[in-house]
């Protein structure tokens, strides 16, 4: 993504606030080896998330991280910013896409993109937001992408 803002913290984002192509620069998370294996035993133990060597005997050539943590570092790295209180409620996640591993020292930054948007017809006090985004690594490979569908609050409502 280009002509990208970052995102102050704590700035929160009423429905008459996002723009379709507006694009949105989060933190960045550090991908540390004790952290994919932690997260992995409790939520996804397959061996290549547990253990380095059948990590590394697997296709993917090493350890990687779940899936589930890749969203879960999303969500961490949208929360940092502050709760938005706008947002009402997170409607679906769609397109879901593992695109590279996250690896033990990936640096991996978050980048959103409203994608579309409309007043709700059964609430006036309300709206839907779909957004876009990508988890990027430090080499700009994106390894995770998703869209997102939520349900937002208007500000004079």
């Amino acid at each position: 993504m280009t002509d990208t803002q970052t995102i102050n913290l704590f700035k929160t984002f009423a429905f008459e606030d996002f723009e379709i192509g507006h694009k949105l620069k989060y933190g960045s998370h550090r991908l540390g080896r004790d952290e994919i294996i932690e997260f992995a035993k409790e939520w996804d133990p397959m061996p290549f998330h547990i253990d380095e060597k059948a990590g590394e005997e697997s296709s993917h050539g090493g350890l990687i991280a779940s899936g589930s943590h890749l969203i879960a570092i999303r969500i961490k790295l949208i929360q940092s910013e502050g709760i938005n209180p706008f947002v009402i409620a997170a409607m679906g996640w769609d397109e879901i896409r593992f695109i590279r591993p996250g690896r033990p020292g990936d640096l991996l930054t978050l980048f959103s993109e409203c994608t579309a948007k409309r007043s709700s017809n059964s609430k006036p006090d309300r709206g839907i937001v779909n957004s876009s985004y990508e988890l990027i690594n430090q080499n700009g490979e994106i390894a995770m992408s998703m869209s997102d569908t939520l349900l937002v609050r208007k500000r004079d409502a």
